[in-house]
């Protein structure tokens, strides 16, 4: 069942590319929740020890 979600999803997205970053708004909603959860670079440095991307 798993591998019939993947392909329904890979042809909608095949069927609605169109150089938006996202294809409905579910997808907006799950890469909001994505970015909530991922640290800023000061909260990196603090935490993790680790150095942020470089802005471009």
């Amino acid at each position: 069942m798993d591998e019939m979600k993947k392909l329904k999803t890979k042809l909608k997205v095949a069927a609605n590319k169109n150089g938006s970053m996202t294809q409905d708004f579910d997808d907006v909603k799950r890469l909001g929740k994505e970015m909530k959860k991922a640290k800023t670079g000061s909260e990196l440095e603090k935490e993790d020890n680790k150095t942020p991307d470089p802005l471009q």
